[in-house]
């Protein structure tokens, strides 16, 4: 064999080594890429599983959804795919809160926290989210991850536990203020009152004595809502229409000089519910007095009848000014009140009625302005609670005693 015949055998062995090498690179290479493409759908499939998912582009659009979030949600895929997250918003937080949200992932950092969203049917959840940027080769955001994690349980146990505890101060308080003060209370009105009938009509200390026996009044309820709040009384369940019920309410309402301004309407299906009408009439008149009062007098409350599952949800809606971010999470505590009058426990005792029924209420502030609250009852009796009766004491039969004429 001449010198080129062996050079050029020695090539094209090398070549034919060189293309075995590669082939065999190659092999292992879709090998490798069909094993990672392998664990990366066993990631997703045990993310799915494991969590809420959702993928949005950089302005939020959501792109993608797993099941679990249509599930919690309520939402079908189609509903939710396009749309931002603005679709599951509770109006609970803050426009700063959310901003802040914003701010940390648009610089490329991972956001964590709590937030509280509302289904399509109406009903609160809570998420625990984590969001995770996406990053490309500027070290710029191109989407968005968020996963997140039922807390809902957790937070409704939490929420529990701080009204236990706020109903046992209140509790020990109004047993004192039972005995110390309601009595002499009245002995003191009925000395004034009479004091009263021995003055002329004409007497210049006759409306001073009024005042006295006004305020006197007034303290006296505040001490009927503390007991009521303590120890409340079980529902009398029965078969309420709520139409009606509501429209009484209404008519109070329109009664009061101070909501002659107030435009009420009352829409939506004719419901009946589980309920004890006594109780529901008064927190419905509650909710009614806090939206016309909100609006100084002067604007227009929707009051709503749906029906979502197995609830009957009544929702109340107010063009007034709407409740300040920074005091939304307090409005439900016992005493905390904006008005110069008051004691702050008719919200308290309105969400502590709704809950005996087992059903619920809510408050919203929507970004257009204005207050909803939202009561949710049960179409049929909730399953009996052995602790109800330990639990609510007769003690009266009003929910709320509104300043009316």
């Amino acid at each position: 064999m001449s010198s080129d015949e062996t050079a050029l055998t020695r090539a094209l062995a090398r070549a034919t080594r060189t293309v075995a090498q590669w082939t065999s690179s190659r092999r292992q290479h879709r090998q490798d890429e069909g094993a990672t493409r392998s664990q990366l759908a066993d990631f997703k499939r045990a993310l799915d599983h494991a969590a809420i998912v959702a993928i949005t582009d950089v302005a939020g659009r959501i792109s993608y959804v797993n099941d679990t979030f249509c599930e919690i949600s309520g939402y079908s895929r189609e509903e939710l795919l396009g749309q931002d997250h603005r679709i599951v918003n509770s109006s609970y937080h803050s426009k700063e809160f959310i901003r802040e949200l914003w701010r940390t992932i648009a610089s490329g950092h991972v956001w964590q926290g709590e937030l509280r969203n509302r289904a399509k049917d109406g009903h609160i959840y809570w998420v625990d989210t984590t969001i995770v940027p996406f990053l490309n080769e500027r070290g710029k955001p191109y989407q968005y991850i968020a996963i997140r994690s039922d807390i809902t349980a957790r937070k409704q146990a939490e929420e529990k536990l701080a009204q236990q505890a706020a109903l046992a101060r209140v509790g020990q308080m109004a047993a004192v203020v039972a005995h110390e003060v309601r009595n002499p209370l009245a002995g003191i009105k009925g000395a004034v009152q009479v004091l009263m009938s021995r003055r002329t009509p004409g007497d210049a200390e006759l409306p001073v004595m009024r005042d006295i026996v006004g305020r006197i009044d007034s303290l006296s309820e505040l001490i009927n809502d503390l007991m009521l709040y303590a120890r409340p009384r079980a529902p009398r369940l029965g078969h309420v229409e709520l139409r009606p019920l509501i429209a009484d309410a209404v008519t109070i309402v329109r009664r009061d000089p101070g909501a002659q301004s107030v435009e009420i309407a009352v829409e939506g299906e004719e419901i009946s519910a589980s309920a004890d009408d006594e109780l529901i009439r008064a927190t419905v008149l509650n909710l009614l007095i806090n939206a016309a009062q909100a609006m100084g007098g002067h604007g227009q409350i929707v009051v709503t009848l749906t029906k979502s599952g197995s609830f009957a949800t009544i929702e109340v809606r107010d063009t007034g000014p709407g409740i300040p971010p920074e005091i939304r999470a307090q409005v439900f505590e016992p005493f905390f009140t904006t008005k110069a009058r008051g004691g702050g426990l008719g919200l308290p005792i309105a969400r502590r009625t709704a809950e005996l029924h087992g059903g619920s209420l809510v408050l919203d502030c929507p970004d257009g302005g204005g207050t909803v609250v939202t009561m949710r009852l049960p179409l049929r009796p909730a399953a009996s609670d052995p602790n109800l009766g330990r639990e609510a004491a007769n003690v009266g039969a009003n929910v709320v005693r509104p300043n009316l004429p």
